[in-house]
């Protein structure tokens, strides 16, 4: 009876002191949330006062500026008698020159003390949009910390009063509750210590403590045990879960920060490579640019397998559909690679069907890339021989067709039993093969999840020393020939056409503004994105608009995005978008659904997929209205 009369006594003090503890916390959180509002607002309230009549007086002082009239300006600043809360004021020429003073009478001409109660507005003078001036303007905000100091007294003494009349009523009022609560808990200590689970605990009251009674009664034997398990693996499951998670995120933030740092300035290399090149030379010169442009295509290359692996494995790969030139784009492959077989003494042969539909509607890039990847890896492997690349039409239909590609090469090949280990990540046919041709094993994966993506699936037949042949095959659909034929008619010379480039980096805009001018395109180029969106206005103000944007991602202040944006909520809803950017994300995938841009790229950036992307754009938009 003692020991249970000394518990129920700790009960009871104990929820008194929980009521006063959260009668203090709620209070309190209350009386600090309101004291910051308080000081916010009057804060707040103080400054935009001042600065709208300090704005008001920095616009009265345009013409003392521009005629150099410090009197008149020292006259107009005197008007800030009518504000105690103004210290001082100061009138600054552009070149930090001091032109007119202010303060008050009663303070002395010594500066001012750097308290932490006072604050400076910094306000422009402008004169036809340009600023001849700067007005900086001291306020005191002692007034506000004051009534802060009395409002916060009175409120700590509203918080101890309240504390102590929960603590009052919670030990008045908890005692019809602590009684039964007090007498359960001993009862369940002695069930723990005696193992007896065929104990039951009685209460005559049928209220929620009653029913707390009867949930103990029923399952006090059957649950512990289970519960006790419960916890232990939800526990184990979060700590995996969270590891799992930071796993992930660290590798995401890792990749991104790695493609952003290598892509930025290689943008600049192979952009300046590619304009070189096409200047005088001597034959030893262009044997280097080749050096150095084939070293920054490889380094490429294995950037690029890396982030579309880890996209692969994260199934955040997204294709994207438009018309395009199926011949043209084969052709474009076989002009990268022809120069490469002859330098090893390789034919390079492409046979397309005439049954073959020369525009279709899917993925240009991705088909590209499983191309290019197949073809590659047959010169990489074949030291004598032929490559034939072959196209055919399989099945086709009023809106669809199913073409396949067959790659054949008369390389080293690849025995029987490797055959199924090739699709493998970081697999080539032997270690010795990784050793001599390179590489980074990841191109055949990503190659069968992009034809699978594409719709389709891919063989491959080979034996050791006999040559290799893949084939595949991909859905795509075909575009209404009436639609086809009006964008070839619009298809015209992009020489003249109107381009804004926006790009922070000063070497990744020059570079990409030589390449664009090599064009032949008249091009307005801007460091900032506000730089860029007053560019456009200006044009737009003066009916004579860019025909396209081509905007870097991020830049500070402004990002690409936010300025497309921007330009977009006015009248310029139609027009025709291409971001740049160091590393692809899913907010630019998103913002092309949205409409908001029309197409990205990955820098560097090379001159032919740069004209090729923007031709690509353009006639999109073209056939984009023609079905609107």
């Amino acid at each position: 009876m003692m020991l249970s009369r000394v518990r129920q006594q700790s009960i009871h003090r104990h929820l008194a002191k929980v009521g006063a503890f959260i009668t203090s916390l709620v209070g309190g959180v209350f009386l600090v949330v309101l004291l910051g509002v308080s000081w916010v607002s009057s804060r707040e309230e103080l400054l935009e006062s001042t600065s709208a009549l300090s704005s008001v007086l920095a616009s009265n002082l345009t013409a003392s500026v521009a005629f150099r009239d410090p009197a008149t300006a020292a006259e107009l600043l005197s008007g800030l008698d009518a504000v105690p809360d103004v210290l001082e004021a100061m009138l600054f020429l552009p070149d930090g020159t001091a032109f007119a003073y202010y303060r008050p009478g009663n303070l002395p001409s010594t500066n001012l003390p750097d308290q932490g109660y006072l604050e400076t507005l910094t306000i422009p003078v402008q004169l036809e949009r340009e600023q001849i001036a700067t007005l900086r303007v001291k306020v005191d905000l002692w007034p506000v910390y004051q009534r802060l100091i009395w409002v916060s007294l009175l409120a700590a003494l509203l918080w101890l009063v309240g504390i102590l009349a929960a603590y009052i009523l919670s030990r008045t009022l908890n005692a019809r509750i602590t009684q039964p609560l007090s007498a359960l808990a001993g009862m369940m200590s002695e069930v723990t210590d005696r193992e007896d689970y065929s104990r039951r605990f009685t209460y005559e009251q049928n209220n929620e403590l009653g029913l707390v009674v009867d949930a103990f009664n029923e399952l006090m034997e059957r649950t512990e045990d289970r519960e006790q398990r419960l916890k232990a693996m939800i526990t184990a499951l979060v700590k995996a879960r969270d590891e799992a998670e930071a796993a992930a995120r660290s590798k995401t933030s890792f990749l991104a920060n790695m493609s952003h740092e290598i892509r930025t300035p290689m943008n600049g290399i192979m952009g300046m490579i590619a304009l070189l090149q096409r200047g005088e030379l001597s034959t030893q010169q262009r044997a280097y640019f080749e050096t150095i442009e084939r070293s920054s295509e490889a380094l490429l290359t294995i950037i690029d397998d890396i982030l579309d692996f880890t996209k692969i494995e994260a199934g955040r790969l997204v294709l994207i559909r438009e018309p395009f030139d199926l011949f043209d784009s084969i052709a474009s492959i076989e002009a990268l690679f022809v120069e490469t077989a002859k330098q090893k003494g390789l034919a390079l042969q492409v046979d397309i069907s005439q049954a073959v539909p020369q525009r279709i509607v899917g993925d240009p890039g991705r088909i590209r890339q499983v191309l290019l990847n197949l073809i590659g890896n047959a010169i990489k492997f074949t030291e004598k021989g032929e490559i034939v690349l072959k196209c055919e039409l399989i099945y086709s239909s009023s809106s669809e067709a199913v073409i396949q590609f067959t790659i054949t090469d008369t390389g080293i090949g690849i025995s029987s039993a490797k055959l199924k280990e090739i699709f493998k990540p970081f697999k080539q046919e032997d270690d010795t093969t990784t050793r001599k041709y390179g590489g980074t094993g990841l191109g055949l994966v990503i190659t069968q999840s992009l034809v699978e993506l594409l719709g389709g699936k891919i063989h491959v037949e080979s034996d050791k020393g006999q040559g290799t042949k893949f084939k595949f095959q991909i859905k795509v659909t075909i575009p209404d020939q009436a639609v086809s034929a009006e964008i070839e008619e619009k298809k015209k010379s992009l020489h003249g056409l109107k381009v804004l480039l926006v790009d922070d980096s000063e070497t990744s805009r020059n570079t990409i503004k030589e390449i664009l001018e090599s064009f032949k395109f008249n091009v307005s180029s801007a460091s900032s994105g506000l730089e860029g969106m007053n560019l456009y206005m200006d044009q737009y103000n003066k009916n004579d608009p860019f025909e396209l944007i081509i905007a870097d991602w991020f830049m500070p202040e402004m990002d690409g995005l936010e300025m497309i944006q921007k330009l977009k909520e006015g009248d310029s809803e139609n027009q025709s978008v291409l971001m740049v950017t160091a590393y692809g994300a899913e907010a630019l995938r998103e913002a092309k659904k949205a409409n908001l841009i029309d197409s990205y790229l990955l820098k560097p950036i090379s001159p032919s997929v740069l004209f090729d992307s923007i031709q690509s754009v353009l006639i999109k938009k073209e056939y984009t209205r023609i079905h609107q």
